[in-house]
């Protein structure tokens, strides 16, 4: 299991995607799916970052678990508001990274904790 606390701050992706392709790369998870799973966690970093308020100086907890097949991904922030996937247009740059998760992880969700949320994706892994 991977832990990492991040800044609120849109730069903590690259941390994130970096963290967590040296962990499944050393677990012997095949580079196109290490790419699917820092994928999902870049756009679920991101979403955090835009939607969720900076609480203080609380940071985002982000924590992924290595299963036989899966890794799941979870990300933490200080807002309770679920997300949830909107319709965009050609025009739109953003808006489209829920669709992004839901079209990779084989199931994603929300759950509500004591200071937030925590939306988590479960992406189908294969080993090298």
């Amino acid at each position: 299991m991977g832990v990492l606390a991040v800044r609120h701050d849109p730069s903590s992706a690259a941390l994130v995607r970096q963290a967590i392709a040296d962990d499944l790369t050393r677990q012997s998870i095949h580079r196109d799916s290490v790419d699917d799973v820092i994928l999902v966690a870049s756009e679920l970093v991101g979403n955090a970052v835009m939607h969720a308020p900076a609480s203080g100086d609380r940071e985002l907890g982000v924590d992924w678990d290595v299963e036989p097949e899966a890794v799941i991904v979870c990300v933490n922030d200080a807002s309770p508001d679920v997300p949830r996937r909107r319709s965009t247009n050609e025009e739109e740059t953003g808006g489209r990274g829920l669709a992004i998760v839901a079209a990779i992880a084989a199931d994603w969700g929300v759950r509500h904790t004591e200071v937030g949320k925590q939306v988590w994706a479960r992406v189908p892994v294969v080993r090298a």
